[in-house]
C-alpha cells in the first residue's frame, strides 16, 4: 500500500544504511568507466570533482523520481482518470489499537493532508504525475520538503522551543551512551550549520532531503580513492579501488545510477 509517510524520501531515506556490500561484479569496471564518463562534465581535465558528484546526484534524484512515478500512478490511479486523489494516495487506514495509537494516526493524517495540499499546486484536490512526484519525493519540491522537516521537528521537539537539541534529534539515544564512536555527534554538528547547538527547520531539511547522506557517502569515496589528495577523482584512482568500493555507501548510488542509465 502506498502511503505518503511511507514514501517520504524513498530514494535516500533518513538514516540511509546499507546492510550488505554491493557485489563486486554488479559494479564492474566497465560500469565504473561508463559512470565516470557521465559524472565528468569537463572531460578535458579527466577528473570528477566534488561539485560534479553533488550536481549529478541532485539530477539523478529527480530522474529516478520521474521514472518511479509512472509505476506509482498506475498503482494509485484507481479510476484511470490520470490523477490521484488524497483517498487514492492514502489508501485504507489500519485500525487503531488504542487511544494513543489513534491520536498518532490522526496526527499523521493531518500532516499527510498538508503535504498533499502543498503539492497540489492548482488546488483542484487531485494530483497530476508531477504533483504526485512532489508528495512521494519531497526532496524534489522545496515547499513540500520544508513541511516534511517541520513535521519531523514538531514530533521530536519535546520542549516546544521550535528547534532540536542533539538529544531531541536522536530521540533520546544520546542519553543512553550509544554514541561510542562519536558518529551521532559528528552528524549533528555537520547539520548544525550555524553551530548554535540546535537544528532549525532549514538545517533539518538537509537531513530530510537525503542530501546529507549522499554527501557523507561521497566524502567516504574521496577518502578511499583520492590518492593524490587533490579533492577530485581520476578514472585510474576510481578503478584502482574497485574491490574496496563495493563496501562503501557510494557504491549503492553508483549502482542505482548505472541501472538507471542502462550501463
Amino acid at each position: 500500500m502506498w502511503r505518503i509517510c511511507a514514501f517520504c524520501l524513498v530514494s535516500f531515506l533518513h538514516a540511509e544504511e546499507f546492510p550488505e556490500a554491493v557485489e563486486e561484479d554488479a559494479l564492474s569496471l566497465v560500469r565504473l568507466e561508463g559512470l565516470f564518463t557521465l559524472l565528468d562534465s569537463h572531460p578535458a581535465d579527466g577528473l570528477v570533482t566534488w561539485s560534479e558528484l553533488v550536481t549529478f546526484a541532485a539530477a539523478a534524484r529527480h530522474g529516478l523520481a520521474e521514472k518511479d512515478i509512472v509505476t506509482a500512478m498506475e498503482e494509485m490511479d484507481q479510476n484511470g482518470d490520470g490523477f490521484v486523489t488524497f483517498d487514492e494516495l492514502h489508501g485504507a487506514e489500519a485500525e487503531a489499537i488504542d487511544e494513543e495509537d489513534r491520536n498518532e494516526m490522526e496526527q499523521r493524517m493531518a500532516e499527510d493532508r498538508q503535504l498533499f495540499a502543498a503539492a497540489d499546486e492548482d488546488q483542484d484536490g487531485r494530483l497530476t504525475p508531477m504533483e504526485l512526484r512532489q508528495v512521494l519525493y519531497p526532496e524534489t519540491h522545496e515547499a513540500v520538503l520544508r513541511l516534511v522537516a517541520e513535521h519531523s521537528l514538531r514530533r521530536k521537539d519535546l520542549d516546544g522551543d521550535g528547534q532540536l537539541s542533539m538529544a531531541e534529534f536522536w530521540e533520546g539515544d544520546m542519553a543512553t551512551g550509544n554514541d561510542e564512536n562519536g558518529e551521532e555527534t559528528t552528524t549533528f554538528q555537520t547539520l548544525d550549520k550555524d553551530g548554535n547547538g540546535y537544528l532549525s527547520v532549514v538545517e533539518l531539511m538537509h537531513w530530510e532531503s537525503g542530501v546529507h547522506h549522499t554527501e557523507v557517502a561521497f566524502k567516504e569515496l574521496l577518502r578511499l580513492c583520492d590518492s593524490d589528495n587533490n579533492g577530485a577523482l581520476s578514472l585510474e584512482e576510481l578503478t584502482a579501488q574497485h574491490q574496496q568500493l563495493a563496501h562503501t555507501d557510494a557504491a549503492y548510488h553508483f549502482l542505482e545510477w548505472a541501472e538507471h542509465h542502462e550501463l
